[in-house]
């Protein structure tokens, strides 16, 4: 029985582990189906029922009667004086003057109601898409932090508690601090427990919304554009739209109406029955004939009813301009509030990160005095441990409450995807959990474990290093998709971003049989891992061949890469062009690109082309920032940190709404002074950390290496 458990226990979390990935946008087919847009739907189309009636009963209208009767002739004698007297009258009849106005007010009064359930039905479907966007969220935040609370929880697991209860009974452990200790792992179970309770609910709501079942699967935060406060902002609110339809509605109504409390008609009429009297008894012959009249109806104080009623609209103008005056105040002020609040949390996203890396350290610093100090260093540890799990939870939190801001500002006005990006990408959630996962580890064969002290030990070969963001230029994709073990894979160095490139061939497979790459893609998603597209052939530049370029961002539009990073140097280019035409046909492509490619756009530039002075006095950052790009990847190829350091450090802060990385070089081609391929690793490992060190800012995306096979063979096979 016990086995039998166990087996099932391994089976779910093994389906917990290979959870399928799944986008937002993916949800987004079946938000038809939602309750409110159903009902929105349905009344649209009885308001719709409701003007072809209206249309229906303007013009022409048939009248007629039949009537019958006794009547008595005083010019007949006896015995005809009595007589049956039928009679059958039929007509038709056209409105004119104030009864043609009624009837086309009806009918305005309908249109207008169908523009405001129509109003209404795409609000619905808004309303639903940010409320199925929302709900994602909550799931994305709570599986996130089930799973670092779940990591903590093994500390307890896998002894901690044993190893404080030792220390107690020796007492070398104060009871207080022992309780404390124990506290925050039945917190943590509570947490456990409510974060559980969170991610079914979400799970449940996203079934409701799409109706349909969904199983537990991997969310994938999007990049979401950034909300600009300084410009004014067009607010676009459901009960603004109505108002706007109703003001115009009796506008309408005012200048169009001229007959109001005249009702009139003409009529075409035609009657029948037997003639009167009767000429004999014996037969009855029948009379016909027929009348064309002009009828009108209207009430002695016309004017006084003509001035009340212009009156009454009027009032009625001023009200409704009135309400909308008030409530587009009241929501200006509602967003403002909301943008506030939106970019505190941008703030506190920065100030929580940097909280996040000092709490890492201060793990760091723990573990290292653990290993060589007796006394209360482990206390110490365990409780930097707490704090980075404390403040890993508010990191997510905080993240969370800014993305469920930013759908609730999506609520009054539309974003572009062109728009810039938020400049606080998400903390991958291995990345959270990896610092608990090494405490678990560390204190899983014991109390303490002893290591030689060193002072000031270089980086080794076969140490993972990790830079921050490091990336590489892939220019053989077959060989990355085909190398075993590429994830597990331990190296000197950590790639969390891949810019990849794709041949002609590549690029139809993908297309025709888009399925392995996507499956990649997936993968590399869920470990943490960027891919993004790389195309790189500079005569994409040329007008006759920019249309290549689109066609295959087209093309491959529908693979869900991270980004599009152009590498199109105009140096590069063989074509009978001057310097400054080069560099405005570049900037015309990288425009017409960024206007279509679905992902963000980043493109790499040589470091000539930053300032004016050799950039035919244009702004190159300026007019990269205006076509659409998020990223400059800036092409200085140097082994030494100083110069680069010194370059790129004025250009970032003169360009704080950039982002920037930095390439370098790996490359055999190259000389010693532009290429590590001709250094040791110690020196490549030191001068990357500089780099990096040197250059954080908000705006600093890491370091580009040139290229991934460059740095597969200079790790295995450099033996400086």
């Amino acid at each position: 029985m016990r086995f039998f458990l166990l087996l099932l226990l391994l089976l779910k979390l093994t389906g917990n582990a290979a959870a399928e990935v799944r986008t937002l946008t993916e949800f987004y087919a079946n938000l038809d189906e939602a309750a409110t847009v159903l009902k929105a739907k349905a009344d649209l189309e009885a308001q719709q029922s409701q003007l072809h009636v209206q249309k229906a009963q303007k013009g022409w209208e048939i009248f007629g009667g039949v009537s019958a009767g006794y009547q008595k002739s005083p010019f007949a004698r006896e015995p005809f004086g009595h007589f049956f007297d039928p009679l059958g009258r039929i007509g038709v009849r056209y409105p004119l003057l104030g009864s043609a106005e009624r009837q086309q007010r009806a009918i305005d009064d309908a249109a207008t109601q169908v523009k405001i359930e129509g109003i209404r039905l795409d609000w619905s479907k808004r309303l639903a898409k940010l409320f199925l966007e929302e709900n994602y969220a909550a799931y994305w935040s709570a599986r996130k932090m089930l799973a670092l609370t779940e990591s903590y929880l093994r500390l307890r697991d896998d002894g901690v508690t044993t190893i404080l209860h030792k220390r107690r009974e020796a007492g070398l452990l104060f009871m207080s601090d022992y309780l404390e200790f124990l506290s925050t792992f039945d917190r943590a179970e509570r947490l456990k427990i409510e974060f559980g309770n969170n991610r079914d609910q979400a799970l449940i709501r996203l079934g409701y919304l799409t109706n349909a079942k969904i199983s537990p699967f991997q969310p994938v935060k999007p990049e979401l554009p950034e909300i600009e406060g300084g410009a004014p902002i067009d607010i676009e609110q459901l009960d603004l739209k109505i108002l706007q339809a109703r003001i115009e509605n009796i506008q309408n109504t005012k200048e169009k109406e001229n007959w109001r409390g005249i009702e009139s008609d003409v009529n075409a009429t035609a009657f029948g029955g037997p003639a009167i009297p009767h000429p004999s008894p014996e037969s009855m012959q029948l009379g016909y004939g027929g009348s064309v009249g002009f009828n009108f109806r209207m009430p002695l104080e016309i004017m006084s009813l003509r001035k009340n009623e212009e009156s009454r609209l009027n009032s009625q103008l001023i009200s409704l301009r009135a309400d909308y005056t008030h409530r587009d105040q009241e929501l200006q002020h509602e967003f403002r509030t909301l943008l506030s609040s939106y970019q505190q949390l941008a703030q506190q996203i920065k100030f929580q990160h940097t909280r996040l890396e000092a709490a890492r350290e201060l793990m760091r610093e723990r573990s290292l005095r653990l290993q060589i100090i007796d006394g209360d260093a482990i206390e110490k540890y365990l409780q930097a441990v707490n704090t980075y799990y404390r403040v890993a939870i508010e990191n997510i939190e905080t993240e969370s409450e800014q993305w469920k801001l930013h759908i609730r500002l999506r609520q009054f006005i539309s974003l572009l995807e062109a728009q810039g990006r938020n400049f606080h990408p998400e903390i991958n959630v291995n990345e959270l959990m990896q610092p608990l996962q090494q405490a678990v580890t560390f204190l899983a064969g014991g109390e303490k474990q002893a290591a030689p002290k060193r002072v000031n030990q270089p980086a080794r070969a076969n140490a993972q290093v990790s830079f921050g963001r490091l990336a590489v230029y892939v220019w053989n994709f077959d060989q990355l998709m085909a190398q075993p073990g590429l994830w597990e894979k331990k190296q000197a160095v950590e790639i969390d971003r891949y810019l990849v490139s794709l041949d002609e061939q590549q690029i139809s497979m993908a297309v025709a049989k888009p399925a392995r790459l996507k499956k990649f893609l997936a993968d590399a998603h869920r470990r943490g891992k960027k891919v993004e597209l790389l195309l790189g052939d500079p005569d994409w530049i040329l007008p006759a061949q920019r249309g290549k370029l689109l066609q295959l961002v087209k093309k491959l539009s529908g693979i869900n890469f991270a980004g599009l990073h152009l590498d199109i140097e105009p140096d590069q280019l063989v074509a009978d062009l001057s310097g400054q035409e080069r560099l405005e046909a570049l900037l015309e492509t990288v425009r017409q690109v960024s206007a279509i490619s679905p992902w963000p756009v980043g493109i790499s530039i040589h470091p000539r082309y930053l300032t004016p002075a050799a950039s035919f006095d244009l702004c190159v950052p300026c007019e990269l920032k205006a076509k659409g790009v998020n990223e400059i990847t800036v092409m200085y190829y140097s082994t030494n940190p100083a110069n680069i350091v010194a370059a790129l450090k004025p250009l970032m802060s003169q360009y704080p709404d950039l982002l920037f990385s930095l390439a370098q070089s790996l490359e055999s081609e190259l000389g010693p002074e532009n290429s590590y391929v001709h250094k040791s690793q110690t020196i490549f490992i030191q001068a990357m950390k500089q780099l990096q060190e040197q250059l954080r800012a908000p705006n600093f995306a890491g370091l580009v290496i040139q290229s991934w096979q460059d740095l597969e063979s200079y790790l295995h096979e450099n033996t400086l």
